[in-house]
């Protein structure tokens, strides 16, 4: 596990107890250790995470906002609607944090936050740093937990992809039947975004594979196939982002 993906892992845990008999966090701490400016990043994280979490608690929502969320808990299998509602309050209690003038990065998710056309939203997500919900080396199992949200995954993805060793992946609230976001490790990450083409026709992609540079060295892939969009973003090259994406025709 390199510096990067050890922060992606690390970053989910900066509240309560650290978890107990979990090998991908004990080998992101291991790490962490023999790297002072990552402890000293995952401790600042810590600190900031338990003042807010003591501001929040602070605050109590207003009644109709209480109301709403229990309503939406109570129709749980509604998941979309719950989904938003959730998001709505989390957007309040954000609110509500920079009213107090307080700065923060890692308590409140906010990936909900980023706007804009998908390529400049996916790639300022990925070089923002993502937070995942699922870690697994092995990208089989990535892509099982994905399809087990109910994600409609396309029955292709790049075969040099997929071969690379898994770092996680998670659904974002990006569209009506979500974004994917799967991660690998290629001793750089890269981000592989995908979503329904049907969703996002503003993208305007074609069937064959474009390329953007962006800044501090990262550059952006794009294309349709299959009824999907997608997205792939690293701190890399174009010739190594050409050759991830080769023996693959969208």
């Amino acid at each position: 596990m390199n510096e990067v993906e050890a922060k992606l892992v690390l970053s989910n845990y900066t509240l309560g107890e650290p978890p107990v008999d979990d090998s991908r966090f004990d080998e992101a701490l291991k790490v962490a250790e023999a790297d002072p400016e990552l402890m000293a990043w995952w401790n600042r994280a810590k600190e900031n995470d338990a003042v807010i979490q003591g501001r929040l608690r602070s605050f109590e929502p207003p009644p109709d906002l209480r109301a709403a969320l229990g309503a939406s808990m109570e129709n749980a299998s509604k998941k979309r609607y719950f989904r938003r509602t959730l998001t709505r309050y989390l957007a309040l209690a954000a609110s509500l944090v920079v009213v107090t003038g307080i700065s923060f990065q890692f308590i409140v998710d906010r990936s909900d936050e980023y706007t804009g056309p998908l390529v400049d939203r996916a790639f300022n997500y990925s070089f923002d740093g993502p937070r995942l919900k699922y870690f697994n080396k092995d990208t089989t199992k990535i892509t099982d937990w994905l399809v087990g949200q109910n994600f409609d995954l396309p029955p292709q993805l790049p075969p040099r992809f997929l071969a690379q060793e898994g770092i996680g992946c998670r659904p974002l609230n990006w569209s009506d039947s979500m974004v994917a976001i799967i991660c690998v490790d290629a001793e750089v990450v890269y981000h592989l975004f995908v979503a329904k083409g049907e969703e996002f026709e503003e993208v305007n992609l074609s069937d064959t594979f474009e390329y953007e540079k962006r800044k501090a060295g990262w550059t952006v892939s794009k294309w349709e196939s299959q009824g999907h969009v997608f997205v792939l973003t690293a701190k890399a090259s174009q010739e190594r982002m050409e050759s991830m994406l080769a023996e693959y025709s969208p």
